[in-house]
């Protein structure tokens, strides 16, 4: 069978989806065809949804599967039922995040054939086979809810969790990566695990682990499971192999260093591969000890990033369910530095019942801690969270706003007070300004100033001035590492400071982008839009993102190893892997594979036509 999956990520970062990479991956080990439709416009010039589905009914596909995030999924309903017009025989499946999270809200809208609900590696290949058979227990397949002919649905329990290293090769070809990477400076998401033992209030793992101890008896525990090591060192090298042009991998686990032992012993595999990249990871501050910096030290470890959230011990407790003290925070960054190794603390600000006070406290530790840098996010409530719940018992959530945003960098969606509103917006763009004035740096008293610059501003002045800040911080951060010759290691004190760099969001030392190799740290930061009133206003800032790069300002916001600020047309792509290469499927239809091998199922005649007529 041929199955298109369709992953639209307008206005986010142009991430790798490892959930899609993962299902094609188990399809094509069953001998099914697999294409994607990466909707980004960071990445592609966003087809208008008519020419989306020309492009849909030209690859004859047997199955559609979307992949959605919540911010996503009206987009994705509208697209999918432009495509369901077309192809009317052609089932509809939906996966995600927000399937899992929001199972009821997706039902209710009667349209999707197949609604998968949790880890579907397993249950998407037993679906397709029984439909593929003409076989009727396709309605009791574990993980989906399947729709009957009379529009209802079966909801099924959940099957236990995949045995990770039982798994089929992942699926990283599916993906442009020559492309992507170009994007995003070469940088290549892994995992080596899947799950997570904490239950923060904003995430999504404590009504996970509940639905698979609900539905299916499945404990808690069970959710955690790493791949072995010498299975993920393999596909490192397999992927360095297929494309030199990694030059860093990040280990996106929730929580790479929760066991320590095998943190120790993947870091030492890892060096012991002589990979000639560097790695970088996620840490926890109650998941870290000694033993394990001193392992990561000693390895080609480039960034240990640790989830702070907050400077509020109160908020961080009673809010978001993070149980650790500052103090614990500030040792487990000072065991770090210790060692030599660079930080990232991630911060979220603009969260429920969060004061302007308490977000100075995060103002505060950072200043403590100096992290080697600082990512920072405005608080989203994701349907189905125990945060999402706090808010809407509160009364919290403006869903005027909430409807209109794709992503959680930009704007708060919550009913904040003028003042504390507007204060949030600062933060966005000048986080780090406050933490440079209160760092106790030579700069601070420079920094100082142009906080109070900042405070002055009523919504106005402030709407006017926040398009130029990005620039004119680029301005000044270049002016103080001007002052810095190679090895001067007192000037580079003396300038001493936090810039953005690579996106809107992140503030870097300047040590860092003072060692920094290359033309990465001059690129200008990726930026978004707070919020969409309408599709078409993504597609915009794909026109923009190229119209800004091609200036010659500081303020550019082109984001791309390649320098060019051309992006390709988006059309559907399907992996070889065996040979490594990418080509656009036939437009004709014709069903031929990258390699120009005939595959099976080339168009919605097959058996899926009979799906409804199937007995129950």
């Amino acid at each position: 069978m041929r199955v298109l999956f369709i992953y639209p990520n307008l206005n986010a970062e142009e991430g790798f989806n490892h959930g899609v990479a993962d299902l094609s991956g188990a399809l094509k080990a069953r001998g099914h065809v697999t294409g994607l439709i990466n909707i980004n416009e960071a990445l592609y010039e966003v087809p208008t949804d008519e020419q989306i589905v020309d492009q849909v009914r030209q690859w004859r596909p047997d199955l559609i599967a979307f992949s959605v995030m919540t911010q996503q999924y009206k987009y994705s309903l509208r697209l999918a039922r432009r495509i369901k017009a077309a192809l009317p025989m052609v089932p509809m499946a939906i996966g995600g995040v927000h399937t899992i999270m929001c199972t009821e809200e997706v039902k209710s809208d009667r349209f999707w054939d197949f609604i998968g609900v949790g880890e579907c590696d397993e249950a998407l290949p037993i679906l397709l086979d029984r439909l593929l058979a003409g076989d009727p227990t396709y309605l009791d397949t574990p993980n989906f809810c399947v729709r009957r002919p009379d529009g209802t649905y079966q909801h099924n329990p959940l099957g236990p969790y995949p045995s990770l290293d039982d798994l089929p090769p992942k699926d990283y070809e599916i993906f442009d990566l020559p492309h992507m990477l170009g994007r995003k400076n070469g940088w290549q998401s892994i995992l080596t695990s899947r799950g997570c033992p904490y239950r923060c209030s904003y995430c999504f793992n404590h009504e996970v682990t509940d639905r698979y101890l609900e539905e299916g008896g499945h404990t808690r525990k069970s959710y955690l499971r790493h791949y072995s090591i010498s299975r993920i060192i393999a596909e490192l090298r397999e992927l360095r192999k297929r494309h030199p042009y990694i030059e860093t991998f990040i280990f996106d686990d929730d929580l790479f260093t929760l066991n320590k032992e095998y943190c120790a012993d993947f870091a030492k595999a890892y060096t012991d591969a002589d990979l000639g990249v560097p790695y970088v990871l996620n840490a926890h501050v109650q998941s870290f000890s000694e033993k394990v910096a001193a392992a990561l030290s000693e390895s080609p470890c480039m960034i240990v990033k640790f989830g702070v959230e907050s400077g509020s011990e109160n908020l961080r407790r009673k809010v978001l369910d993070r149980h650790m003290t500052n103090q614990a925070i500030i040792d487990a960054f000072d065991l770090c530095h210790q060692y030599g190794l660079h930080t990232s603390a991630f911060l979220m600000f603009g969260l429920p019942y969060e004061t302007r006070e308490m977000m100075l406290e995060t103002v505060d530790l950072m200043a403590r801690i100096r992290p080697g840098r600082m990512r920072w996010a405005i608080f989203f409530p994701f349907p189905g969270t125990k945060s999402y719940t706090i808010c809407k018992i509160g009364d919290l959530i403006d869903y005027r706003k909430m409807d209109a945003m794709d992503n959680y960098f930009c704007a708060s969606c919550l009913k904040f007070d003028g003042r504390t509103d507007l204060f949030i917006r600062q933060l966005q763009r000048t986080f780090h300004w406050y933490v440079n004035a209160r760092a106790g740096l030579p700069l601070s008293a420079a920094y100082g100033r142009l906080v109070d610059e900042v405070e002055r501003m009523d919504a106005t002045a402030w709407h006017e001035a926040s398009e130029t800040l990005l620039a004119r911080d680029r301005e000044l951060s270049n002016g103080y590492l001007a002052r810095v010759s190679p090895g001067d290691a007192a000037a580079a004190a003396a300038n001493k400071h936090y810039s953005i760099r690579y996106t809107e969001v992140m503030a870097v030392d300047s040590d860092f982008v003072l060692a920094e190799k290359g033309e990465y740290k001059n690129l200008g930061a990726r930026r978004w839009k707070a919020f969409r009133e309408q599709i078409a206003e993504s597609r915009a800032a794909g026109a923009a993102l190229k119209n800004d790069g091609q200036s010659q300002g500081s303020g550019a916001i082109l984001n791309s190893a390649v320098g060019s600020v051309d992006m390709p047309d988006l059309h559907i792509l399907q992996s070889d892997t065996p040979g490594g290469e990418w080509r656009s499927i036939p437009r004709d239809g014709s069903g031929m594979s990258a390699a120009g091998v005939r595959q099976m199922g080339t168009g919605p005649i097959g058996p899926l036509v009979q799906i409804g007529r199937l007995k129950t």
